[in-house]
């Protein structure tokens, strides 16, 4: 999409062509070694003018730009301009006309930006003079150099006066006027729109512009940078909140700008995307260049089940509590699934729709599990009681463990109210839903614990060392908060 151009206009941005050939800066009066006359005194001179302000001086040219148009060249955006037309869709010119009794009103670009519209019109047949317009400073009484009313004054500017398509780029030049200007055109623009805000950078070059060739330029920068501090402390408050997909959004900008330093933070956040939707495989690729060997190697048929028991765990950082019951029973529903699957493969299949089958050809190792099979069945479903009595048979343990028994008693029938009604539940019951003696989350996550290492045979002490993703978040979490802005090359 073509981008709008924005860019502001001072007394230097336009050069004259005099008789002799040279050009010269139309705004540029100072005194060169004491008794040179500056660039501006050429201009009138050889015009003939006498003594003439900078306002009435492009006045005067802007009255006759049919005869003064091919002499005429916008010294700092031109080189930009010529460059890029063909990816700007709208330029907005800013210029001041202040009211009469103004002391800087003799220094207005009004007439200024006039000219250079007609100059780029002429230049360009895709660019209309209806794409060309001319927004103005100071009529009513707002003052250049005062920040806290251009900001405001910009803001204004920004909503109403300023049209932007959804995802157009947003160039801006922030040569023209005064610094206070600039500087809230800078701070309101990106406030508003962010990371679509680029910014072009314009170094002079006398000698060059003297012989008619228009100012250097470099660009289009990001100026994001700009909000690094504040965008840095919102992306850790989501990280504490573990929204991994709000930060990829709010740091993306960065990650698109040449040596942003960044390193692996875009997959790693990528990776916590993954994650908090269950996508554990592809969040084990995403992360794994920056696991240590012992998290590589972590990846045994039972890891899921670890990373799904502690997305219960941040579930109830969130507050969302429902999900937190639900995850927690999934957890351990899903290690005795996977432990299932892994330890007979004969004799367990999973079904297109993700039950487990358990075919009566394991009569042959465990003929006590026959009582599960009724009229000749060859296969049955591995869920609800039978899943309990199947698992009592092949992990004795869990017929006998206080954390099974309510796993079985107490959390099941709370897993199956929750999926069939609508509403949920608050955390005492997320806690009680695993057993009266439950009072808080040390006990329920130890609760959930203690099924998993039973199944497994690990010795985890905490859900938190049990998760892979647990180390991620903390690599992500510091790499953020040291991460430094790239150099701000537009503001130097």
């Amino acid at each position: 999409m073509k981008a709008v151009l924005i860019a502001t206009i001072g007394t230097r941005d336009l050069m004259f062509q005099i008789a002799s050939g040279r050009w010269y800066n139309l705004g540029d009066d100072r005194m060169q070694n004491g008794d040179i006359i500056g660039e501006q005194a050429e201009v009138i001179s050889d015009l003939s003018l006498g003594a003439i302000n900078f306002r009435n001086l492009t006045k005067y040219l802007q009255d006759n730009i049919t005869t003064y148009l091919e002499r005429i060249k916008p010294v700092i955006i031109g080189k930009l301009l010529t460059e890029k037309a063909s990816n700007i869709e709208r330029v907005y010119l800013i210029a001041t006309d202040q009211k009469p009794d103004v002391r800087e009103r003799e220094k207005d670009t009004l007439h200024a930006a006039s000219i250079i519209k007609a100059w780029i019109v002429n230049q360009f047949n895709h660019i209309s003079n209806d794409a060309v317009e001319i927004i103005t400073l100071g009529p009513d009484g707002t003052n250049p150099s005062n920040f806290e009313q251009m900001f405001y004054w910009w803001r204004q500017i920004w909503r109403e006066k300023i049209t932007i398509k959804s995802s157009q780029p947003i160039w801006v030049c922030l040569k023209g006027g005064v610094g206070q200007t600039s500087e809230a055109s800078r701070i309101s623009g990106l406030s508003f729109y962010g990371d679509r805000i680029q910014f072009f950078e314009f170094k002079q070059n006398t000698k060059a512009n003297q012989a008619g060739i228009p100012s250097d330029y470099s660009g289009p920068f990001f100026g994001t940078n700009y909000l690094w501090d504040r965008t840095q402390q919102q992306a850790l408050k989501l990280l504490d909140r573990y929204d991994y997909a709000e930060v990829y959004d709010l740091l993306q900008p960065y990650f698109q700008q040449p040596n942003s330093g960044f390193g692996p933070i875009p997959n790693l956040l990528k990776a916590g995307m993954a994650w908090n939707q269950g996508q554990f495989d592809t969040f084990f690729s995403l992360a794994k260049s920056c696991m240590t060997i012992p998290e590589q190697l972590q990846s045994k048929f039972w890891w899921k089940a670890y990373e799904q028991a502690y997305q219960s765990v941040v579930r109830l950082q969130q507050q969302n509590t429902t999900e937190a019951m639900l995850h927690s029973y999934r957890s351990v529903e899903a290690v005795l699934y996977l432990w299932a699957l892994n330890s007979f493969p004969n004799y367990v299949t999973e079904e297109s729709n993700k039950f487990l089958c358990l075919r009566d050809s394991i009569l042959q190792k465990y003929p006590t599990l026959r009582n599960l099979f009724q009229d000749k069945q060859e296969k049955i479903f591995l869920q609800g009681r039978v899943a309990e009595d199947f698992f009592a048979v092949v992990i004795p343990q869990t017929a006998t463990s206080i954390d099974f028994k309510e796993f079985w008693k107490s959390a099941r029938p709370m897993r199956n109210t929750l999926s069939h009604r609508l509403g949920g539940l608050g955390e005492k019951e997320v806690f009680t839903a695993w057993g009266s003696d439950v009072t808080n989350s040390e006990q329920w996550q130890a609760r959930v614990l203690n099924c998993l290492n039973l199944v497994t045979g690990q010795s985890f002490k905490t859900l938190s060392e049990a998760s892979i993703f647990t180390n991620l978040h903390l690599k992500v979490v510091d790499a953020i908060a040291k991460q430094q802005p790239s150099p701000l090359e537009i503001y130097s």
